[in-house]
Parts: structure tokens; C-alpha cells; sequence
């Protein structure tokens, strides 16, 4: 009986890590808030990096899931999976700022339906 009750709070335990918890907005450095201030960046989820460079993010505010290729090697994407940045996307491109006020361009992959 004790055996199988450890496992059963290894289980429970173990399982709290998958409980969707709200992250709250990071707080961006000055040179972060400057360009937010100029306009045209929403709120986004990084999801999920892929090996090549490319990203999955979830808009915030209702705006879906978007497949964002990178035009350059992003050094510091793969930090910021399952974190929250902020981004602002055009017609075919798509620029990525963490809060540290770095950053990176991307190409726009337009939204993905099954995420």
C-alpha cells in the first residue's frame, strides 16, 4: 500500500505541471517600452521553436496562431519559448522584441489553423 500510494502522489504531483497557470506580462526595459510606445506590436505566446529557427506564437488578443520563419539566426528565441514577447506583424514580414528591447526579424508565415 505504500507503494502504491507514493505513486499516486508522484502522479498527482507530477501532473500539476501541465495545469495552464496565467503569466503575467513581462515588464519591458526602457529601450522595450520606447519601441511599444511607437505602435504596431501586440502581445504574443512563444509556443514553440523549431530546429531551423522557425517559431510558433499565439497572439494574445484573440489573433490565433502564427508561423513565423526566421530571416536570420534569432540568438535569443529559444529563451523565450513558452514566455511572452510582443510582435509586430506586416503583409509578409514580422518583427519580434523581447523585453529586453532586443529585436528580431522574421518572415510573416500567416496564421496556422491546427494550433
Amino acid at each position: 500500500m505504500k507503494v502504491g500510494g507514493a505513486l499516486a502522489c508522484a502522479l498527482v504531483i507530477g501532473g500539476c505541471g501541465f495545469l495552464a497557470v496565467a503569466v503575467p506580462s513581462p515588464k519591458p526595459s526602457p529601450k522595450a517600452a520606447q519601441l511599444l510606445a511607437e505602435g504596431g506590436y501586440v502581445e504574443a505566446y512563444v509556443m514553440r521553436r523549431f530546429a531551423d529557427g522557425r517559431l510558433l506564437v499565439r497572439l494574445q488578443e484573440g489573433g490565433g496562431v502564427w508561423f513565423l520563419d526566421s530571416k536570420v539566426n534569432c540568438s535569443w528565441c529559444w529563451t523565450y519559448v513558452d514566455k511572452t514577447v510582443w510582435v509586430k506583424l506586416d503583409k509578409r514580414s514580422a518583427t519580434l522584441l523581447n523585453p529586453q528591447g532586443e529585436t528580431a526579424q522574421f518572415w510573416n508565415g500567416g496564421p496556422v489553423d491546427k494550433y
